[in-house]
């Protein structure tokens, strides 16, 4: 009986067991036996299992949420069409079946063709637009495709551009197509007209010159409104003079927006906005806190141009009533209302409040005043508390934040110049307070060592908020340091010039047995040549950190030997015909010989920041023997001593020194020799070339860069130079200026000094004494005004110029006279390469609006130049 009870219970449990691991299953519930994949040629069979989330083994009911769930994510794959889910080999007894996902593929690309358009432009699309070969051809990929190509030619300024589709389908393989877009560009729309109505306080001429980004078509009313006001006498009924001339730059630039415009603007919608921001912005930097614009419309005319109605709604003009200070503990309100220079009463101007808490561009602002103070997290809020009556209550909430201190000053990408030259030129020091500014003037200082691209210095600033410390990492990228450089100029025939050696030289190294690079020391070797009438060799060293007594000195030192022999220049038909003079016919006198060896020993010192001072030593032996120094061309032979003083005070803060956009440029140079007549060493011949060099000059040069609008800039620049003597004599033949073209050739004796003024011929604009024989002036001023366009700025930077240049020199000073002297006009272009052997190509050429006498090619006005090197003055 215990043994029928047992086997009862066994019974039971087995029963239950089977149970719990066979449940009954409903009709529409189904285990997965397998899976299955129809109908895929380009997508992966393994993607749409993982896609769909089903596995084998699994139970699922074929009729619910699950299998909708699996097609929704297999039909979001790009490359699919449409996709079923349905059971096959159903086992109704076990509730077994294969799932089959049976899908439909989009056709693939296999090739595409843009018709329309030209070579180079389908060149410039293909840049900015990649359209991927073998991808699914979905509708959504078509729909990206034409927009990007749309968006391309609208940004460019085709509002009208078409596009249009086509499929082929492949002949030898299935589901594969080529995509045929057909582009019709159509014109640039440009700027026709602005209409601005609802301008009741603001001249509609100012507002379109602040607008900036959308000029209107081509015009020139600048003669026309200079006749007029002549006329009428309009400036003098406003009590001014008689075409008043503009206060500042912004009003000449004003003036002439106005009045001129050669080139309109292409409209696209990024510049339309950019219009509109900046009409609102001016608005607002008058008190006109509340503009907008009520109505735009836009109108197209003929030739594609477009009419663009601006309607306005000005508001009121507000003034501030109140400034109130929150947060400041470091500066006191009256520190800050002078840093801030806005007066209660005065308008408010939102756009320059928040313009003197950024990091200022042109000079110091309220942020500046605590970054370089330390304050590295220093933010400011501006909130308007109270409006009442066009009056503004303005409270100005500071968070000054903690002071901050450099905790260590790292430098990397150094590959040749080593860590020392670069530290010595860096004005931040590990332990002192964070300073903003001596970061950007660190910058500066390595740009103007000329020995890293300028575009590549980059100071990588990481802060350390817990300690309220920062590591400043100063990154640069070396340039080419070596040198050979090949000039040429054909003043009397062919000049040839090479010049070898480096700026980043370090003799150290050399003592030491390493590769001699990387200690910014200047080492060069000139070599100058005529043919065989005219030699000149130079060395030159320079190290510009030399200590002495606890303080660092430029030291440099010269030596120089030239040898030239008379030649006596006859015309050429080529010469005559190109109208230059590049392939002389002279005979060469060998007797006539001049024979010079010197040197020079300087000392300079940087006394303050942008500031440098310099003086120097110079020693040359002259010999000369039946040589025709003077015009007479009389042969006379003889030693000449040349020992000078020179001192020079110069002063530069531009900012780059290949294209510089900002900053300027001032040199003074003296130059004396000891006052011989004085002390009695006159020698006892009277001869018409004296053997003492005895004089006194003066040279002065300057600098201008001022940045337009972009990367164009306005560059003015000045040379006066004064030559005088010692003694009550005249001034001797030795040290005078002379003046035309851009090339001339020297000779090394009588030191004399040239002065460049395109468009007219190579010293011809030298005055000459006929009396005592002498050629060359002992004054000369000259004038020049330039205006730069890059057309690329790296890695060769490459600029367009005009210019206009006044320019004279005299025989003495009773004949000075700053309204008679030459002038010329007209453009070039200057490439600077990143290679050694030819560091600059320039071409200009110049009109001159003044006569030469005597000269060659006086049937033609113009002039060419042809430049290697640039040019000092």
């Amino acid at each position: 009986m215990k043994k029928i009870k047992r086997l009862c219970g066994l019974f039971i449990l087995c029963y239950v067991h089977i149970g719990w691991a066979q449940p009954i299953l409903d009709a529409n519930v189904y285990a997965v036996r397998k899976i299955q994949v129809e109908g895929n040629l380009f997508v992966d069979t393994d993607l749409l299992i993982a896609l769909s989330g089903l596995q084998e083994g699994a139970i699922i009911d074929s009729s619910s949420q699950q299998i909708r769930r699996s097609i929704r994510k297999i039909a979001k794959h790009d490359g699919i069409k449409s996709v079923a889910i349905y059971l096959s080999e159903v086992d109704q007894i076990n509730h077994l079946a294969t799932f089959v996902i049976r899908v439909e593929e989009h056709p693939q690309l296999v090739n595409y063709l843009l018709e329309g358009l030209t070579q180079k432009d389908r060149k410039v699309l293909l840049e900015s637009v990649a359209i991927d070969r073998h991808v699914a051809l979905s509708p959504l990929f078509l729909q990206k495709t034409i927009a990007k190509i749309k968006n391309f030619f609208l940004e460019k300024g085709f509002r009208d551009v078409q596009l249009s589709t086509e499929l082929i389908p492949s002949q030898t393989m299935d589901q594969k197509i080529t995509l045929k877009i057909k582009i019709h560009k159509g014109k640039k729309s440009t700027v026709h007209k602005i209409t601005l109505e609802g301008n009741n306080h603001l001249d509609t001429d100012l507002l379109l010159y602040n607008i900036k980004a959308l000029k209107e078509a081509p015009h020139f009313t600048l003669v026309q409104d200079i006749l007029k006001k002549s006329i009428t006498l309009a400036p003098i009924r406003k009590g001014g003079l008689l075409l008043q001339l503009p206060k500042t730059i912004d009003e000449v630039k004003r003036y002439l927006f106005s009045h001129v415009s050669f080139f309109p603007s292409v409209f696209t919608e990024e510049k339309y906005l950019k219009s509109k921001e900046n009409l609102i912005l001016f608005y607002q930097s008058k008190g006109f806190r509340d503009v907008h614009i009520a109505a735009e419309c836009l109108k197209p005319s003929r030739g594609g141009k477009l009419n663009i109605y601006l309607k306005i709604n000005e508001g009121k003009q507000y003034t501030i009533r109140h400034i109130k200070w929150v947060g400041n503990y470091v500066y006191s309100d009256q520190v800050l209302d002078k840093w801030l220079n806005l007066q209660e009463g005065r308008i408010y101007d939102p756009v320059y409040i928040t313009s003197r808490f950024t990091p200022g561009i042109t000079a110091p602002t309220i942020r500046d005043l605590y970054a370089n103070n330390g304050y590295f997290n220093f933010s400011a809020e501006v909130v308007e508390t109270s409006l009442e009556d066009n009056q503004v209550d303005l409270e100005i909430r500071i968070q000054e934040g903690k002071q901050f201190t450099i905790r260590q000053v790292d430098i990397i990408g150094n590959t040749l110049t080593h860590d020392y030259v670069i530290r010595r030129e860096l004005l931040t020091l590990p332990g002192e307070k964070y300073n903003e500014g001596l970061v950007r003037a660190s910058i500066r200082n390595l740009a103007m060592l000329r020995l890293f691209k300028h575009e590549k210095l980059n100071p990588d600033i990481q802060p350390n908020q817990t300690e309220s410390r920062v590591d400043l990492i100063y990154s640069v990228e070396e340039q080419p340091q070596f040198d050979i450089k090949l000039n040429c100029s054909s003043g009397q025939g062919i000049m040839a010039g090479l010049e070898l050696g480096s700026n980043n030289v370090s003799l150290t190294n050399l003592f030491r047995g390493k590769i001699p690079i990387g200690g910014a020391q200047e080492l060069h070797l000139t070599a100058q040549m005529n043919g065989k009438d005219y030699k000149n060799f130079t060395f030159s060293f320079q190290e510009p950190w030399l200590w002495l007594k606890a303080h660092p000195y430029i030291f440099s030192i010269s030596f120089n030997s030239a040898f030239q022999n008379a030649l006596y220049i006859g015309n050429n038909a080529l010469d005559d015909w190109v109208g230059l003079n590049i392939f002389p016919v002279g005979k060469q006198d060998k007797k006539s010989t001049i024979y010079s060896i010197g040197s020079r020993v300087g000392l300079g010192k940087k006394f303050a920041k942008y500031w440098e001072i310099h003086w120097g030593v110079d020693y040359h032996y002259h010999r000369y023997a039946s040589y025709p120094l003077l015009q007479d061309r009389t042969k006379r032979s003889g030693p000449v001593y040349d020992f000078t003083l020179d001192f020079a005070l110069q002063y530069c803060s531009i900012n780059n020194p290949n294209y510089p956009t900002s900053g300027a440029s001032w040199s003074n140079f003296l130059t004396l020799t000891p006052p011989y007549t004085l002390l009695g060493c006159t020698s006892s011949a009277a001869t018409a070339i004296p053997q003492l060099k005895e004089f006194g000059k003066f040279i002065m040069d300057g600098y201008y860069f001022k940045r337009l609008f972009g990367n164009c800039v306005l560059h003015f620049r000045g040379h006066v130079g004064f030559l005088h003597s010692l003694s009550r004599k005249e001034i001797g033949p030795f040290e005078r200026f002379y003046l035309g073209g851009t090339s001339s050739t020297p000779i090394k004796l009588l030191g004399t000094n040239f002065v460049t003024l395109r468009g007219y011929p190579d010293e011809s604009l030298t005055p000459e004494d006929y009396t005592r024989k002498i050629k060359g002036g002992v004054l000369f001023n000259k004038l020049v005004s330039e205006l730069r366009y890059p057309v690329a700025l790296a890695p060769i930077c490459c600029y367009l110029l005009g210019f206009v240049e006044i320019g004279d020199s005299w025989l003495n000073y009773k004949e000075f006279n700053l309204y008679n002297m030459r002038k010329s006009i007209g453009g070039g272009i200057r490439l600077i390469l990143p290679i050694p052997l030819i560091p600059m190509l320039g071409l200009d050429f110049g009109y001159r609006l003044d006569p030469v006498k005597d000269i060659r090619n006086a049937k033609s006005s113009f002039e060419y130049h042809f430049t290697l090197a640039p040019s000092i003055r």
